[in-house]
């Protein structure tokens, strides 16, 4: 009974879906060029990033994979942005968008992707910028570094996820608030490099949102 009892422990706890939040991040290719596929089979990409040893994805599709490991100062100031900690998961939307528009900053400067223009702009061509499949994937490295650190109190990092279905596909990051369980799309596809990413509801987000022009 007692080896029965324990086998069935051992059952229930390998079909439980890992959290989203343990995963591995793997990315979303869309290898075109046989250069790009040996170079990335050769440094592949790193799912559990930590600030001294992480990857992002660049060139459209993650056809090009960059590594960074930011300094201790750099990740400190990135810290201090989650210092107080927020009162509230509202506030706490506010810091988390500071901290990845931060860290893109940062980022850029090891990738070359600083001039990243928001959406699919690619006037400095398309090996250095970013779709929304780079963004989405980049944004969940940070979220993951973020979480791991203990600095989110109020949300838990989730999955990528997209609209538009094979007529205009778009993806995102996302988050969830943990209280409410409410789901927000963390979309930095919007913006240049290192501008803050939306943070918006995901059932607005499904709906087809995009920021008002100024």
């Amino acid at each position: 009974m007692k080896l029965l009892l324990i086998s069935w422990l051992l059952f229930i706890t390998a079909c439980t879906p890992q959290a989203a939040s343990q995963q591995a991040i793997t990315p979303i290719r869309n290898i075109s060029a046989l250069h790009d596929l040996t170079e990335n089979v050769n440094k592949p990409f790193i799912v559990h990033p930590i600030p001294n040893n992480y990857s992002i994805c660049y060139g459209h599709s993650c056809n090009k994979i960059g590594f960074v490991s930011l300094s201790e100062q750099e990740w400190h100031s990135i810290t201090t942005l989650f210092s107080p900690i927020a009162s509230s998961a509202e506030l706490e939307r506010e810091q988390i968008k500071t901290a990845i528009a931060r860290l893109e900053t940062y980022t850029g400067q090891y990738t070359g992707t600083s001039n990243d223009l928001a959406e699919n702009a690619i006037s400095g061509g398309l090996s250095n910028a970013l779709d929304c499949i780079d963004e989405a994937t980049n944004s969940t490295v940070y979220l993951r570094m973020l979480q791991n650190a203990r600095l989110l109190h109020f949300h838990t990092q989730s999955h990528r996820l997209s609209r538009g279905g094979l007529v205009r596909p778009h993806n995102t990051a996302s988050i969830i608030e943990t209280a409410s369980n409410t789901r927000y799309a963390v979309d930095s596809w919007f913006g240049n490099n290192g501008e803050q990413p939306a943070i918006i509801p995901l059932t607005l987000w499904k709906s087809g949102w995009k920021p008002k022009k100024n």
